[in-house]
């Protein structure tokens, strides 16, 4: 059975003059705390549903609808979003299963046609860029008020296409985002079921005069293979596992963004 559950969240944005991306805590300036309100969302919840996920879910919801970055998050919203994404790896199993256990791939099959032909921006990670010795993982050295957009393509079998971009909050210099066009495919076989890797083979850009972007484009070197490495998903949102240079595990989370989808 279920039951209808009211799921109101609230989200605080940390803010340093003039700057509008949070405090970078070299700032010796008091930061500003504003309050986000969620609209107010019922759903069709089950009663033993965890409740991390549920607040999660309305949480992340009102991210992308209000186009934060997750970078102008405070202290506060990113540890209690951090402790949602944890509980929800530790304690639930992915909806859609890509374990792989027992030969069966069905699991990697509907995981491959849940992503097809849809745009998954990231609009949180548990990445705080304190690691020490830095972070390995992209989210740690995206540009602030960034953030990445997967726009999946079509796929044959387990061979696709991907979008890979790097949006920006605001236009620098006439430019909003970066593409790179990439190649991919899922991992069927059982040492890594389900990950899915990419390389990109060329970077898009309307910028007039940019041609030669560096080397390491957002994490990425032109003709070496990246992975990501599903840990959860549902259809809507994708959590990505990755790792800081320390050993410390980082999770991105990804929604699915129907407005890109319009573009």
């Amino acid at each position: 059975s279920s039951r209808r559950r009211l799921v109101a969240s609230r989200l605080f944005l940390s803010s340093s003059s003039g700057s509008g991306f949070g405090n970078n805590g070299n700032n010796n300036n008091k930061s500003s705390q504003k309050s986000l309100s969620s609209s107010s969302s019922s759903s069709l919840s089950p009663k033993n549903e965890l409740f991390e996920l549920q607040e999660l879910r309305a949480q992340l919801q009102t991210i992308l609808k209000q186009n934060i970055p997750f970078q102008s998050l405070s202290k506060e919203k990113r540890e209690e979003l951090s402790k949602y994404v944890y509980a929800i790896v530790d304690k639930t199993t992915s909806p859609i299963n890509i374990s792989g256990k027992d030969g069966n791939t069905m699991g990697i099959a509907n995981f491959v046609v849940g992503i097809e032909n849809k745009s998954w921006r990231m609009v949180f990670t548990t990445d705080s860029g304190n690691n020490n010795g830095g972070a390995s993982s992209s989210s740690s050295s995206l540009p602030a008020g960034s953030t990445v957009i997967l726009r999946v393509g079509e796929f044959l079998g387990m061979q696709g296409k991907l979008d890979y971009v790097l949006k920006y909050g605001e236009r620098i210099m006439g430019l909003n985002e970066l593409v790179a066009k990439s190649t991919c495919s899922v991992d069927i076989g059982p040492i890594n079921p389900g990950l899915l890797t990419f390389q990109y083979e060329d970077i898009k850009t309307n910028m007039f005069g940019v041609s030669n972007l560096p080397v390491g484009f957002f994490g990425l070197l032109k003709g070496r293979v990246n992975c990501i490495d599903t840990v959860w998903f549902d259809g809507e949102r994708w959590i990505e596992r990755n790792y800081a240079e320390n050993g410390d595990v980082v999770y991105s989370v990804y929604v699915r963004d129907v407005e890109d989808e319009r573009r």
